[in-house]
């Protein structure tokens, strides 16, 4: 029979506890061993009888197997033949770093059994050598070059270590020509995708978006790393003075104009009463013309000059001629006070209408964006893009992808630094992860740049594996179990870049104040100086009607 056909059928059947008696004589049983220990090479990774199958040669000769023949195979024990002293006959395989040899079983000290037959179960992987696949994606993959020495840190590396840790195993790492994470070509994917698709890499550590499509190509390694969103960064406007022809007139509000001015005629009337009250004859010689008046015809006369007094004070012009009675003099002290405590209100209100910048949103949703003269851009490299695209056009997301393909398409193939940089000098708004996002923000130190705060695409990100990798069901048993215990979440905390807005440097220009900002006084000029025409054409016609 055809011995590679049987070790697959083997390894299907049996997987991931293959345990296998091979009876033969010398020359056989090297042959087979020898085909078994770079079986797994031939099947580029796809089957895993160097971690996960225990043999048990039943030897018939006095030698035992050329150790030269047990490159990668871990748990291999031979015994011997006759039954006679069998147990000092009994060897295992036990590897080094730089050497393997037969160990008697005999010679094991361990409590436990099955470390005594197979002692390299207590390894893990052994130090086995993956092939790892990544692209430099912020904080999920730092790539730096010292030396002509390309180094890899982030997010997806510290799990990669912790990973390699608990298995013991050892990586190199590589990255797709193409420089994508996945999309569709030709009925099959390019990039990280297709490198796992056509099994040319173990492992891809990296920000993978999981996605229904590329499922049929690879598989993911549950539970993810990160879920993460597809958010909007933007530079806001630049800060503007309030603009308004009743400036003036926003420092209070109508309710207070009006109750002050319902006081300033109150104030008037009981200024004009209180002027009015005579104790005791107390007249001087030239209000001795007033004598018979009523005091009805006193209060009238002195109606009009308190009227004109109240009127002044409220712009701080106080009295022209001060009260005559004592309770007037109280009534005017407190009316001051009162004029005090408002005019300082408010001046202080004034000033800061004047001077007060405030920020000016284009827009706070996406459908603001829609409408706003901003471009939108996106990479081209992940599958948000691809998203986007399928939508329908009647769709918020359909009409976004409307107006991202409106750009270059030279420009949208750019990396996020690139994309990045035309926010900041112009009218821009890149779509790209929040983590992302923040991380930049921080790293340009440019405080006028916004997050729209609009969740536009849900994503999990999560290693990747090929089909059918038989190294599926350890990685993602240990990495529940990172997941459970916060592990994740720990290294996540050590490269998540939260923006911190509380030191914002705040630069101080001396802007001067416009017309329009003030325009309201000359309004006020300009009614002042037609009624007071308006006023002296009235009294010229009453004093002509009068002579």
């Amino acid at each position: 029979m055809d011995a590679n056909d049987t070790l697959q059928e083997i390894h299907e059947a049996l997987f991931p506890e293959i345990h296998v008696v091979a009876s033969m004589n010398h020359r056989h049983m090297t042959e087979l061993m020898k085909m078994v220990d770079s079986f797994d090479i031939k099947t580029r990774g796809m089957t895993d009888f160097r971690h996960h199958s225990k043999w048990l040669l039943l030897r018939q000769e006095e030698n035992t197997v050329d150790l030269q023949v047990f490159r990668y195979l871990e748990n291999v024990i031979v015994v011997p033949h006759h039954y006679k002293c069998w147990l000092q006959s009994v060897f295992t395989l036990k590897r080094h770093l730089t050497r393997n040899e037969w160990v008697p079983v005999a010679a094991c000290n361990q409590r436990n059994i099955n470390l005594c037959y197979f002692p390299n179960t207590a390894y893990g992987y052994n130090n086995r050598r993956l092939v790892v696949t990544t692209l430099e994606s912020s904080v999920f993959i730092v790539k730096s070059t010292n030396n002509g020495t390309t180094q890899y840190k982030g997010y997806a590396i510290d799990v990669l270590d912790t990973l390699a840790a608990a298995l013991n195993f050892s990586y190199s790492i590589t990255e797709p020509q193409d420089k994508s994470w996945g999309l569709p070509v030709n009925e099959t994917y390019d990039g990280i995708v297709g490198q796992l698709n056509r099994t040319e890499v173990d492992l891809a550590a990296s920000d993978l978006t999981i996605h229904d499509g590329r499922s049929q190509f690879m598989e993911y390694i549950y539970p993810p790393i990160r879920t993460e969103y597809i958010d909007v960064v933007y530079k806001r406007h630049d800060k503007q003075r309030t603009t308004s022809l009743f400036l003036l007139a926003l420092p209070f509000r109508p309710l207070v104009y009006l109750i002050l001015l319902l006081m300033a005629g109150l104030c008037a009337l009981l200024l004009a009463v209180l002027e009015s009250v005579d104790f005791g004859g107390n007249e001087t010689a030239s209000d001795s013309g007033d004598v018979g008046f009523t005091s009805v015809k006193k209060v009238k006369q002195n109606l009009f000059s308190a009227c004109w007094e109240v009127t002044g004070s409220l712009f701080k012009q106080g009295f022209s001629k001060y009260p005559r009675t004592l309770s007037g003099k109280v009534f005017v002290m407190s009316w001051w006070m009162l004029l005090m405590v408002m005019t300082t209100v408010y001046c202080a209100n004034l000033v800061a209408a004047l001077s007060a910048e405030t920020d000016v949103k284009t827009f706070s949703d996406l459908e603001g964006l829609l409408d706003s003269d901003y471009s939108v851009g996106i990479e081209r490299r992940g599958i948000a893009a691809q998203i986007l695209e399928s939508s329908l056009p009647s769709s918020v997301n359909g009409r976004i992808w409307a107006k991202i393909s409106t750009n270059d398409p030279v420009f949208l193939e750019s990396n996020a630094e690139v994309h990045f940089k035309r926010v900041r000098s112009e009218k821009y708004a890149f779509l790209e992860y929040r983590s992302t996002i923040n991380h930049l923000m921080t790293e340009f130190e440019d405080f006028q740049l916004e997050v729209l705060g609009e969740h536009v695409l849900w994503f999990q990100l999560a290693f990747g594996l090929p089909q059918r990798s038989p190294l599926k069901a350890d990685f993602e048993k240990v990495m529940s179990q990172l997941s459970a215990s916060g592990i994740l979440n720990v290294l996540w905390r050590k490269w998540s870049v939260n923006r911190n807005l509380t030191h914002c440097p705040r630069e101080r220009v001396l802007k001067s104040i416009g017309v329009t900002q003030i325009g309201g006084g000359f309004i006020i000029v300009c009614a002042g100086t037609a009624l007071s025409i308006i006023v002296l054409i009235l009294e010229n016609r009453i004093h002509l009607m009068q002579k």
